[in-house]
């Protein structure tokens, strides 16, 4: 387990890190739901290490880039154009 050394380092929760979490909790809750909880923690476990895999092959951003791209963009703002506009053009006057 790396310690975190500066302010931007990821939120750490025991052995994961922040981001790794959501995958375990998701297996969980599913094992919870469908009965079948070692199932559930064996496939958030699974989901986890595909996710590092992902994460370190890939720039920092690139899932939340993804996620906007297929239109799951999680911002409240007004300034992000929506995801399914695809080309823009000029307004004329």
């Amino acid at each position: 387990m790396e310690i975190p050394r500066t302010i931007n380092d990821p939120i750490q929760f025991l052995f994961w890190s922040l981001d790794e979490i959501y995958p375990v909790a998701v297996g969980l809750i599913w094992g919870i739901w469908f009965d079948r909880l070692l199932l559930g923690m064996f496939l958030g476990m699974m989901a986890i290490r595909l996710y590092r895999r992902f994460r370190d092959r890939n720039p920092d951003g690139h899932l939340s880039h993804r996620m906007y791209w297929l239109g799951f963009y999680f911002s409240g703002t007004k300034t992000l154009p929506n995801p399914y506009v695809r080309v823009f053009y000029p307004c004329r006057k």
